[in-house]
């Protein structure tokens, strides 16, 4: 991510990334090392409930069933992809907000 993009502004770039604009791996690179575990951990959490609600539907994206046991699945993600988008970045928004956890950007 390049800081020129908002500004050298990071108030820009947290408003930016909350509308679902960035990914979370784009938010992740802007963290520093220890801040990016737990942020990526986080998010990890929250794509584990899309999958647990999907499953929960009982209308598997398959014929056969549900491909995935206790893992992550794309599907829900990719349908929510911006209020997934946001979800992380909520998280991400708190861990950024500290200049400490910024990685340089």
């Amino acid at each position: 991510m390049r800081p020129d993009l908002f500004g050298g502004n990071p108030e820009r770039l947290m408003a930016f990334a909350g509308e679902g604009h960035l990914s979370k791996l784009e938010m992740a690179d802007l963290l520093t090392p220890e801040s990016r575990a737990a942020y990526l951990d986080v998010c990890a959490a929250i794509e584990k409930e899309y999958t647990e609600a999907c499953t929960a539907t009982n209308d598997p994206c398959l014929d056969s069933g549900c491909a995935l046991d206790d893992e992550i699945c794309l599907q829900p993600l990719v349908r929510a992809e911006v209020e997934y988008q946001q979800a992380c970045a909520a998280e991400w928004i708190k861990r950024f907000k500290n200049p400490k956890n910024r990685a340089s950007w």
